[in-house]
């Protein structure tokens, strides 16, 4: 029978799956408790010009504690962008993030020691060819949107180590890039670099390809030097993640509840100077859980907790109106091990399950001391795979393909039936992921998924840059380093 599915689309419901850790009513309860902190405990502001710009605006500041009035964090919730659109080096939209649009992305980790590296498998200190190579991959990798160098570059100086990575994967990929800053001259030369690329400081912030992240540090403490290159972000409209990473039990309270709160109440410090600073400045809601161990003392990244206490944030950026990160995608396994893959795909489909817009650290080994471009390959082949699940099922009069049941009717097949042939590749294909006999197997070697993975990840690193910059450009960024490290000696 010749069939018109095109006709058969008008009633088509398609249902993307999400779920809430918290209800309206607790994500209320949840708000206010981070209101009244910042009202009533209030936080140690260590910047002198935060202090006076938060005093400015109504704060009470006692020496360098600050209190903030709920009535401000409400000003400000009002002029923060519900949405943040972030492109690639070459202009192209390449997402959107956003408290009420569902989307997530995927971003390897940043800042640790150590590579695993793919030709030896030894685990070294990381270096600037691990950066640059990482940003090949994640060119390659479909499911992975936003680059990180997955490591703390160990062979530069250690002041401007975000800035040689902004080098190197600018180079090495056209995705839109994620860097952790921790002093002012690093994000100057960061952002120097992304205008140059850009073609100028108009274009940059017109179609920023750039997401650049600094810390707070638990509990509801604001380090000098961290909170100026903050104020520099703001002032250019750099789209920040300022995360707070309450420990529980060390840095926060044990229990779940309070911690968030806590994490929520230290990240809205940075949202309030960040519309005070720059009203519409895009700032995301970051609040990292992370766990200790109560029976050794030992930071543990894949305590259900944690992602738990992650989806449970989500939920209240979402209530807030804010886009919000999540640190989900890793592994405590000091290897790409079965321990590996199961922590892994429990955090990824939970950040996936919860809405996160932007979820760091894949490719993380060893409570995210060490990187791995395997585990990162894999979340890339997870994503794919969730997103079938995540995706929902279409309901439609072509999908329900009562017609086609009915012309086969009982004991037939539809091997044949044109309407398998419109639709079979709709369907997830394993790609790496095998789908064979024992047979088939051994004849290609016994080889697990991990081997396939080293082999695919070597042959996209020995295929070069895909979208290279003009070599002017290269010449230009150098001359950027070569000028902060100059900078970075004279101030020594």
């Amino acid at each position: 029978m010749k069939r018109n599915p095109s006709n058969q689309k008008k009633d088509s419901i398609n249902q993307t799956v999400q779920f809430q850790v918290l209800n309206e009513i607790q994500c209320i309860k949840m708000a206010d408790a981070a209101f009244h902190i910042l009202e009533h405990t209030g936080c140690c502001m260590k910047n002198e010009r935060a202090r006076e710009i938060l005093k400015a605006h109504g704060c009470s500041v006692e020496g360098e504690r600050v209190k903030i009035p709920e009535t401000l964090v409400h000003k400000c919730l009002k002029t923060i962008p519900r949405e943040i659109a972030i492109y690639d080096r070459e202009g192209n939209p390449a997402m959107v993030l956003g408290s009420h649009t569902g989307n997530s992305y995927f971003v390897p980790g940043m800042c640790n020691f150590y590579r695993i590296d793919v030709e030896t498998g030894e685990r070294r200190p990381a270096v600037k060819k691990d950066t640059f190579d990482t940003g090949l991959l994640v060119e390659a990798l479909p499911n992975i949107d936003m680059a990180c160098g997955l490591t703390l570059i160990s062979d530069c100086e250690p002041e401007l180590a975000a800035a040689y990575e902004a080098r190197e994967l600018l180079e090495a990929t056209a995705k839109p890039v994620l860097l952790m800053t921790t002093n002012l001259l690093e994000i100057e030369t960061t952002y120097r670099l992304c205008c140059e690329v850009a073609g100028g400081e108009e274009n940059f912030r017109k179609k920023p390809f750039a997401v650049a992240g600094a810390s707070a540090t638990s509990p509801l403490t604001h380090n000098a030097e961290n909170v100026e290159t903050l104020l520099f972000m703001f002032e250019k409209g750099i789209p920040t993640p300022y995360i707070a990473a309450p420990m529980t039990g060390a840095t926060a309270p044990v229990t779940l509840a309070g911690a968030v709160a806590l994490g929520i109440a230290d990240n809205l410090v940075g949202m309030v100077l960040s519309q005070l600073v720059n009203p519409g400045c895009p700032l995301m809601g970051s609040c990292f859980i992370d766990m200790m161990d109560m029976q050794t003392t030992s930071f543990a990244m894949t305590a259900p907790e944690l992602s738990l206490g992650g989806a449970a944030s989500a939920d209240i950026y979402r209530y807030l109106g804010i886009p919000c990160v999540c640190h989900m995608g890793m592994t405590d396994s000091c290897v790409f091990d079965q321990q590996a893959a199961m922590d892994v795909t429990a955090q990824l489909y939970t950040a996936m399950l919860s809405g996160a817009n932007l979820n760091f650290f894949s490719g993380f080994l060893e409570t995210a001391m060490s990187g791995s471009l395997e585990v990162l390959y894999f979340a890339n082949d997870l994503v794919e795979y969730l997103n079938h699940i995540i995706g929902g099922m279409e309901i439609s009069e072509e999908t329900l393909a009562l017609d086609v049941i009915d012309e086969v009717g009982p004991e037939g097949n539809f091997l044949s039936e044109e309407h398998t042939l419109e639709h079979y590749q709709e369907n997830w294909k394993p790609g790496t992921l095998a789908r064979q006999n024992w047979a088939s197997f051994t004849e290609n070697g016994s080889k697990d998924y991990k081997e396939r993975a080293n082999e695919a990840v070597k042959k996209i690193l020995s295929g070069g840059v895909r979208r290279p910059l003009a070599q002017e450009t290269r010449k230009r960024l150098d001359e950027i380093m070569a000028k902060a490290s100059e900078t970075l000696h004279r101030q020594k």
